[in-house]
């Protein structure tokens, strides 16, 4: 474009335009952009220039730039009412309404309209002309919105009115997900709108998105008591259409509140003896909410769950595992033990009962990859994987594991406490006269003595550190790999924690005794036999051509 049509466009120099005439081939140049003359005008509110332009060359009000943005579509971006009404009455039809029809149906390169680019800046003097100006104009938008979706999320309920009257179709039209207006205020929890859009119709509330949602379960989902309040005082008959609505699979909103983990959406539930019936109701993968809650560790859900009556506490899912079966195999740190025993205790003197299937995994006969199919959503089984006690080969950890884990805390913990005493009842005790020694310890200068601290310091952080690494792994972070790392380097520290000990009382005991052939001698005893059980050890695991070599590496490790 040439600069100084640029320059006469966007100061509002008019005089210019007088000098041309229709036929004038300067009034098609664009800009690197594409953008006209008009588009220019349109963009510095210059009036006058738009109206001369348009009447050289009525044309240029259809006329798209690089991003298919027309003049109406700038007009309506920087909030000019003033020229939206000049474009939409002087549009290139000889037919003033079929000339505005078009204009107002051309969409740009993100699907949106004038009349959505008015609703999006908040501008609804010219929405409700764009909306005024035609007997029809173009609802649709980007993402398969319409102007519907874009007001309720918006937040005008004076201008969703408006439309809702002037196109009525737009309340159950779905986006490209499948999501309505109605959809959107309830994700949204504003139970106005919600209100609104029912106003005339309850139909829209059954309407489902592509994922089988309806407005009911995405308001469960949300927790929304106010929201989910509303749509069941609907009508008398909303209780069985709401009971009957399952999403894609087959969940019912009870489903979709016990798998948000939402207390006070459960709650809403079991407060009204109409929706009883769901308690029990099985999704595709034969999971009732009371599995789903026990699936997800959702402790405070089962408690909420356990004491409706009529529950089914035996029920399988198509995996064959009962409620209790996912108690039992999930995973438990320390906050958690506590509780889960009492609920499981309670549930058990309902009934409740293991299964086969699940008394099989848990003893490792049966390998996890049984229960691929245990919850109704690809996050629910990966959680549920990830809280069954498995080992890295896809099978149920054996108990004596866990007992194992538990001796070896056991000795860690006596060891902390006996070398923790030690430390302050030191061999030969303190000096108890007054001088420059009062308090220190007897034999402080002895080297089987600094041994001894030494030894006995050692066993004491060792023990310590097994306690602390012990401790983390019951947390269960990292997943398997991280807990089986941990529980190796517990027992390694409490392994050398026990040779520190020996040392120390091997180092105290010559501190107060230093010439005693006898206890030399058992001590020497003592190491030989040590050294003889741990080549037995060695030997029966590694083989006898491996034995010899190991037997050797350990004396010299000692």
């Amino acid at each position: 474009m040439n600069p100084q049509m640029y320059l006469v466009a966007s100061t509002g120099d008019s005089s210019f335009f007088d000098r041309l005439t229709d036929s004038d081939s300067t009034l098609l140049q664009v800009t690197t952009e594409k953008n006209t003359v008009l588009h220019i005008a349109v963009q510095f509110k210059k009036y006058e220039v738009a109206e001369k332009i348009v009447c050289l060359s009525r044309c240029l009000a259809k006329q798209t730039n690089s991003k298919d943005n027309t003049p109406l579509h700038v007009a309506a971006k920087v909030g000019d009412p003033q020229m939206v009404r000049f474009l939409i009455d002087h549009a290139e039809d000889r037919d003033v309404e079929t000339g505005a029809r078009q204009l107002l149906h051309m969409v740009n390169l993100e699907g949106d309209t004038a009349l959505h680019i008015a609703v999006q800046y908040d501008l609804y003097d010219i929405a409700s002309h764009i909306l005024s100006a035609t007997p029809e104009c173009s609802c649709a938008g980007r993402h398969g919105m319409n102007v519907l979706h874009a007001l309720v999320i918006q937040t005008s309920s004076y201008f969703v009115r408006k439309v809702m009257e002037k196109y009525p179709f737009t309340i159950k039209q779905g986006d490209d997900s499948g999501w309505t207006p109605l959809h959107i205020a309830a994700q949204m929890g504003n139970k106005k709108y919600v209100k609104l859009l029912l106003e005339n119709d309850n139909s829209p509330a059954y309407v489902k998105n592509n994922e089988g949602l309806s407005t009911f379960h995405i308001a469960t989902k949300k927790g929304d008591v106010n929201v989910m309040e509303e749509l069941i005082t609907r009508s008398p008959y909303i209780y069985e259409l709401y009971i009957a609505l399952l999403d894609n699979m087959g969940q019912t909103a009870l489903h979709a509140a016990v798998e948000s983990g939402n207390h006070e959406a459960v709650s809403f539930f079991l407060r009204r003896p109409e929706f009883e019936v769901l308690i029990n109701k099985q999704d595709k993968e034969g999971n009732t909410p009371m599995h789903l809650a026990a699936i997800k560790g959702y402790d405070h859900v089962v408690h909420l769950l356990e004491k409706v009556k009529g529950l089914d506490l035996n029920a399988k899912n198509k995996e064959g595992f009962t409620t209790l079966d996912h108690l039992l195999l999930q995973k438990e740190d320390i906050s958690k033990k506590i509780r889960n025993y009492m609920i499981k205790r309670r549930i058990r003197m309902k009934g409740a009962q293991r299964s086969l299937m699940g008394a099989l995994l848990k003893l490792g006969i049966r390998e996890a990859g049984v229960g691929k199919g245990m919850a109704g959503s690809d996050s629910v089984k990966e959680e549920n994987q990830n809280n069954l006690l498995l080992d890295d080969k896809g099978t149920a950890r054996p108990d004596y594991v866990k007992g194992v884990s538990q001796t070896n805390l056991l000795i860690a913990t006596l060891i902390a406490t006996v070398t923790f005493t030690a430390a302050f009842t030191v061999p030969g005790g303190y000096h108890q006269n007054q001088g420059e020694d009062e308090g220190l310890a007897v034999f402080g200068k002895r080297a089987s003595f600094r041994a001894f601290l030494i030894a006995n310091t050692l066993a004491f952080g060792l023990s310590i550190t097994s306690i602390l690494v012990h401790f983390y792994a019951s947390l269960g972070w990292g997943g398997v790999a991280f807990r089986k790392s941990a529980s190796r380097g517990s027992f390694i520290s409490t392994y050398h924690a026990i040779i520190a000990m020996q040392v120390a009382f091997i180092s105290g005991t010559y501190t107060v005794v230093p010439n005693s052939l006898g206890i030399t001698a058992a001590f020497i005893l003592y190491f030989l036999f040590s050294i003889t059980l741990w080549g037995l050890i060695l030997f029966r695991r590694a083989g006898k051509a491996n034995s010899l070599g190991i037997t050797a590496a350990f004396i010299l490790y000692f």
